[in-house]
């Protein structure tokens, strides 16, 4: 038997709790891990609201990334022993997450960690961390090096604007964030910010083409701001873009793509293939590393707190760890 904390659909909407499941065969190809640490991730609290439809079968058990060690494998890459972590591919959505005390993982969905970087670390991370570096990585191929390079961060203190602000400060640029309030101004210089300005800024109206600020841009809120961003870009410029904090629409011109050239991005986390994760990840553990990572965790919890803490977050708890070994 196992602990799992699992989500099941009611007339009301959803009620989680924890519930003892039998361990079920491994099938060919699939691996079992005994999972040493996950994380509360944004869609982690989405997938507890049954309004949010992010959980598209029930019952669940959430948790979309995860760490862990190989207990039994039916898979002839991994073997037991071996550190493994899970990012994305629909884990804690579609098919059973980290929110159990061992989870069944397809071997072509596993990732081995790599020797530089501890099972805490990969999930402080997580994939906000990933989401973070793919966007890094995105305007670093397009712009070289970003030494002394203006890059706008959107989304203040979130996982991916924290992740963002860190390795973009690793690797030498400028950077300015964006907030809501001006609370967490110290937590981001914390993290290497130079410039905190707040968001509602990017919601005044421009014109088609505005002053040249940005070089490049982590975008992770969308909506209205997205589209007065791209007038400030600079020629030849890039925007990552990577969530819709703030919606879904935006309305721009033609005129910053074919006046100044400037490249419009998506990011996906969930569906990168082995090879590009492999390269995020090692640069993560290695050249991009920074020894301020753990001021990006607000809150560690042990796996019998994880309940309270999804469905009654303490205030300023947005990035928890889960410590399944507490």
């Amino acid at each position: 038997m196992k602990r799992a904390l699992l989500l099941e659909k009611t007339e009301e909407g959803s009620v989680l709790k924890y519930q003892d499941i039998e361990l079920p065969n491994l099938s060919d190809g699939e691996v079992r891990i005994r999972v040493s640490y996950t994380g509360i991730n944004y869609k982690d609290r989405l997938a507890v609201d049954a309004s949010s439809k992010v959980v598209r079968k029930y019952p669940m058990t959430p948790g979309i990334d995860f760490s862990g060690i190989v207990e039994e494998s039916k898979a002839g890459d991994f073997s037991v022993g071996d550190q493994v972590f899970v990012t994305g591919y629909g884990y804690g959505t579609d098919q059973p997450g980290g929110y159990q005390e061992t989870a069944i993982v397809k071997q072509e969905h596993l990732m081995r960690l790599p020797e530089e970087m501890s099972m805490k670390d990969v999930m402080i991370y997580g994939t906000a961390g990933f989401t973070a570096a793919l966007s890094v990585d995105a305007i670093e191929k397009a712009l070289g090096s970003l030494k002394g390079k203006k890059i706008l961060v959107t989304g203040g203190s979130g996982g991916v604007s924290s992740h963002g602000v860190l390795i973009l400060r690793k690797l030498g640029a400028e950077v300015a964030v964006t907030t809501r309030t001006m609370e967490k101004r110290e937590y981001l210089e914390s993290l290497g910010a130079q410039e905190v300005l707040l968001f509602d800024g990017l919601l005044e109206k421009r014109r088609a083409l505005s002053t040249e600020k940005w070089d490049g841009v982590l975008d992770t809120t969308g909506g209205e701001a997205l589209g007065n961003i791209l007038t400030e870009v600079k020629y030849g410029g890039v925007v990552c873009t990577s969530g819709n904090l703030s919606g879904i629409r935006f309305e721009s011109t033609v005129f910053p793509f074919i006046l100044r050239g400037i490249t419009l991005k998506g990011i996906d986390s969930v569906m990168v293939d082995h090879a590009k994760r492999n390269e995020i990840f090692k640069k993560l553990a290695t050249s991009w590393y920074s020894a301020d990572l753990e001021r990006t965790v607000n809150k560690v919890v042990s796996f019998k707190e994880l309940h309270d803490e999804l469905l009654h977050p303490s205030e300023g708890s947005g990035r928890v760890l889960v410590d399944m070994s507490m």
